[in-house]
């Protein structure tokens, strides 16, 4: 197949970009710096993506697909959010249709909910509509873990590691529904090749809580960590005080509001649509280590 993929070069898209090569296909990568990616991937077509202003549509031409994963997950202000992801949505959606593009594979979350706590998922949420469910995709990943990368795992790991310290909200109770990134790309590129239209939920079908997630992953490391209780609301409005006047913070606002929105969707039914095991939690913290 020929599949253009925006957001080429971020933690999820680069991953996906070295499983489509692998498995044979044509990538042509959207990106905000196509000569940073030409050095990662010689030889892949590259053009502009710096939604919702650039997107080189002329990528677009003859690809069987467009996959779509590119978001604003490292915007704090909310305002420039919401116009990179629901104004870049629309404009990649009008592009793909004005191209003939046969099929839109929207990268969503699990988490995607018109009521959840989150600015991500509720816009995540809004933006499936724009799919058309006879010819699309929407594809719902868990919490993507990878070793590195620019994701929620690494940036909680390494707070962990550094701080020895957990904050627990809710008696950490709630459940950490994960997938392997590779696991991820593999039920991607596996739902492309087989046609699949509507919604799958990509992630480990029995899922930790977020407490014996965490209590995992420091045992895997050999650090010790303490789980410290802390109230939701205050720790919310610090961050964000903190995130107005663009000081450094440990964990994102949105992030937190993730946390508290974490909740447990059906997966069996759609991984054996793609025939996918997905590694567990702690397989998962096995391989990466």
């Amino acid at each position: 197949m020929i599949v253009a993929l925006t957001g080429a070069s971020g933690f999820l898209g680069r991953r996906l970009c070295t499983r489509l090569l692998g498995g044979g296909h044509e990538v042509r990568a959207l990106v905000r710096d196509p000569a940073a990616l030409a050095e990662v991937f010689p030889g892949v077509r590259t053009g502009r993506c710096d939604l919702p202003d650039l997107l080189d549509e002329g990528l677009l031409a003859g690809a069987d697909a467009l996959v779509h994963a590119a978001w604003a997950t490292r915007e704090v202000d909310r305002g420039r959010a919401r116009r990179v992801d629901v104004d870049g949505m629309r404009r990649v959606v009008e592009a793909v249709r004005r191209a003939g593009v046969a099929r839109l594979v929207f990268v969503s979350t699990v988490a995607a909910s018109p009521d959840a706590p989150s600015d991500y998922g509720r816009t995540k949420h809004a933006m499936e509509a724009l799919c058309d469910p006879q010819r699309d995709l929407i594809v719902r990943p868990g919490l993507v873990l990878a070793r590195e990368g620019g994701g929620l795992f690494p940036t909680l790991a390494a707070a962990a590691q550094r701080l020895h310290v957990v904050p627990v909200f809710g008696g950490g109770r709630q459940p950490l529904q994960t997938i392997h990134i590779d696991d991820c790309c593999e039920g991607i590129v596996r739902a492309l090749e087989r046609g699949l239209t509507g919604a799958v939920n990509l992630a480990e079908p029995d899922p930790p809580d977020v407490r014996t997630f965490f209590r995992m992953m420091a045992e895997r490391r050999r650090i010790r960590v303490a789980f410290v209780p802390l109230p939701f609301g205050p720790v919310l409005a610090v961050l964000r005080a903190l995130e107005s006047l663009g000081l450094p913070v440990p964990l994102r606002s949105e992030s937190l509001l993730g946390l508290k929105g974490l909740r447990q969707v059906p997966v069996a039914d759609d991984l054996r649509r793609l025939g996918l095991r997905v590694r567990s939690a702690a397989e998962s913290l096995a391989d990466l280590g």
